[in-house]
């Protein structure tokens, strides 16, 4: 497990890092979401021990960062390469930092995926690069993965094989990727738990699927000529609604219902149709964040 316990990191007087405060269990994909600027990168950089923080710490299964450095390893968003290193060559040079670098694999992985471990990495495009350097961090046998931007900017073809990537890896064995992405999409079909920053600060952190059990999405058809802004009125105050969106006698609701109460409500109404729908990630942060001093679209766009 990783303990981050109220640090905090300032540059030029602006703080990136606000008192933030998480634990990120082992063996799971855990996100950090956050728009840019939110202060993703820098809380990577003091996890792996690049930056040093101004004040507060890391616990590294139970022991202080120093101890649990060889533990991780740190992804950045554009890897450095030495000029006309292959992948083979980066593979020998970090097997000299990680002892658990498994070779065989680098080279079995980057043949699945039809890579050429002799060919000069800065002839690869974007997304082999991507690929090429996952594979690497994939195979140092380090118990923790830090990854920073990972997927962006690549065709869905591509992301979707370096999830599978983590996926496969997942199964082989037990650790732990810290995922960030200032993109919700890219996180919500891998991650478990999932934190996000905003301005520095910590928005909120957990199973938000799990801690959502008693929200519910329904998609309802109305009978033609149904009032709806008195629907509107009438399940507001009936009902716990998150969201109420209307278009002509379609509607999309969310509700929290915890005593299974909001689906009979609905029932008992002139409708003609009605269907629980699931709900998506970004769903379930405005349900959960509903309250706050802040819009959470706009930590989520």
């Amino acid at each position: 497990m990783i303990q981050i316990q109220n640090m905090t990191k300032t540059f030029d007087g602006i703080c990136a890092v606000n008192n933030v405060s998480l634990e990120i269990p082992e063996g799971i994909m855990f996100g950090l979401l956050g728009t840019n600027g939110a202060g993703k990168t820098t809380l990577l950089r003091m996890l792996a021990g690049i930056l040093e923080s101004d004040s507060g710490g890391v616990l590294v299964d139970g022991n202080p960062l120093e101890a649990g450095k060889k533990k991780i390893f740190y992804l950045p968003d554009d890897p450095y390469y030495f000029p006309n290193a292959s992948m083979e060559q980066m593979a020998q040079f970090y097997k000299d930092q990680y002892p658990d670098m498994d070779l065989e694999n680098v080279d079995y992985m980057a043949e699945t995926l039809e890579l050429d471990v002799k060919r000069p990495l800065r002839t690869f495009s974007k997304g082999m690069k991507r690929q090429a350097f996952l594979i690497l961090a994939l195979c140092a046998g380090t118990k923790y993965l830090l990854c920073d931007e990972v997927f962006d900017g690549l065709d869905p073809i591509v992301a979707e094989v370096m999830k599978n990537l983590f996926r496969q890896e997942m199964k082989e064995r037990k650790f732990t990727a810290v995922v960030a992405s200032h993109r919700l999409n890219e996180l919500e079909d891998i991650c478990g738990n999932i934190a996000i920053l905003h301005k520095g600060g910590l928005v909120t952190a957990g199973d938000m699927r799990g801690r959502a059990e008693h929200v519910r999405k329904y998609q309802c058809v109305f009978a033609d000529g149904t009032d709806m802004d008195r629907i509107e009125q009438e399940l507001g105050k009936e009902l716990d609604v998150v969201r109420f969106q209307a278009d002509g006698g379609f509607v999309t609701l969310v509700v929290r219902d915890s005593e299974g109460s909001a689906e009979a409500n609905l029932k008992s109404r002139d409708i003609e149709l009605i269907k629980e729908a699931p709900m998506s990630l970004e769903e379930i942060f405005i349900a959960e964040m509903e309250g706050k001093d802040y819009d959470i679209r706009k930590v989520l766009h």
